[in-house]
């Protein structure tokens, strides 16, 4: 489909935006950026305009850590629940996703996990490989989890992961655990992300091989005035942060110090989303336990956090009432993750020859509609 978007809040990249722009797509590619001027002529008759009276154009955002949606989880899904998440990703305007594989499960069941999904493609929202959370994460951050999942390296098991499966893009570990070095050497050299959480490792437990912290400040040591932790190590601004800024797992005063003083370029948005997200307030099990659902929170029995209930989106809007600008915002939910994860010369700017998934916003942040792989959601 070729489309005409005229009249646009277009947020280009981490730097521009054309207040009055206009934005050419012909299927799944951008063809034109353009401020709004007399270049709008008959020449773009074969195209479908659309005018969008000043709504905010950004690229379509990349969740790189969430586990489900709707009741469903990516610990279980078949392809039909796979297909559901995936078109309710779409809907919130996470265009790319990671499905993240909890620890909850056993190294038996992350296999059959990692065979069942080696064969997925999504015809909706970019289905981009799979984030193994554990099983070798620190029993002094469970979280939710239970800690007989929670298990020493073992390079055997992890190569037997990557055996059957090429979808792995990132695996989170407990850096300080015996082993754990050799298995981010091995899957830094295969080009699989390695971050660092549920952990308790200080800076000296870290190496080259580690590229990020997951859900920062979530399952790991605090920020301390002697020990270097690895809250510490974010504020060195050489690592990439998953940051889940729902106002709840991070509160907004820790947040605004996160904004003023981390690199805008090393932030990345995840929602860690659990199977409460988009349900009715109530309780559930996820991870195995029992949870709550109230409001934006969702929290275990013995009153851990499970996860969010929020989009990319909701916790934009935290972020801008905290000062953040449409260009961070625009950094934080999609580009920064796909430039880590060496996508960002097809995805996460508008910019010519680049695709074109791209998620239509008004001020508030609200959503109003998703172009993905050429095709507007609600056309």
């Amino acid at each position: 489909m070729k489309y005409l978007f005229k009249h646009a809040h277009l947020v280009v990249d981490g730097h521009k935006e054309y207040l009055d722009g206009a934005l050419l797509v012909n299927d799944e590619k951008i063809e034109e950026v353009f401020y709004q001027t007399s270049q709008l002529k008959q020449e773009y008759a074969d195209y479908k305009t659309i005018d969008l009276q000043g709504l905010i154009v950004m690229p379509g955002f990349f969740d790189t850590h969430t586990h489900g949606i709707d009741g469903m989880s990516f610990d279980s899904a078949d392809y039909e629940a796979m297909d559901k998440m995936t078109n309710e990703f779409a809907q919130d305007g996470i265009t790319s996703y990671l499905a993240t594989l909890s620890y909850d499960l056993s190294c038996e069941q992350i296999k059959e996990r990692l065979i069942d999904l080696e064969y997925y493609d999504s015809n909706s929202s970019r289905f981009v490989g799979i984030h193994l959370e554990g099983p070798y994460l620190s029993k002094k951050h469970l979280g939710v989890g239970n800690p007989d999942r929670f298990l020493d390296p073992n390079l055997d098991v992890v190569k037997g992961f990557t055996e059957v499966s090429s979808k792995i893009r990132q695996m989170t570990i407990a850096y300080e655990l015996d082993g754990a070095k050799d298995i981010g050497k091995y899957l830094h050299d295969k080009g699989i992300k390695v971050m660092c959480g549920h952990s308790d490792a200080v800076y000296e437990d870290l190496d080259e091989n580690v590229g990020g912290f997951t859900h920062l400040f979530n399952a790991m040591r605090g920020l301390h005035h002697r020990d270097i932790t690895l809250v510490n190590c974010a504020f060195m601004n050489r690592w990439y942060c998953e940051l889940i800024a729902d106002g709840n797992h991070v509160k907004r005063n820790v947040l605004s110090l996160l904004l003023k003083n981390i690199d805008r370029e090393k932030i990345m948005l995840v929602t860690d989303s659990s199977i409460a997200r988009n349900l009715p307030d109530g309780d559930y099990e996820f991870i195995s336990k029992r949870c709550t659902k109230k409001g934006t929170e969702f929290i275990t029995f013995d009153g851990h956090y499970a996860g969010s209930v929020v989009g990319i989106h909701d916790e934009m809007k935290v972020l801008k009432e905290l000062g953040a600008k449409y260009t961070d915002l625009l950094l934080y939910s999609s580009l920064n993750a796909f430039r880590f994860y060496g996508l960002d010369k097809r995805f996460g700017s508008l910019v010519k020859g680049k695709c074109s998934d791209l998620v239509i916003m008004n001020d508030d942040l609200d959503i109003k509609n998703v172009l993905i792989r050429g095709e507007l959601i609600h056309d």
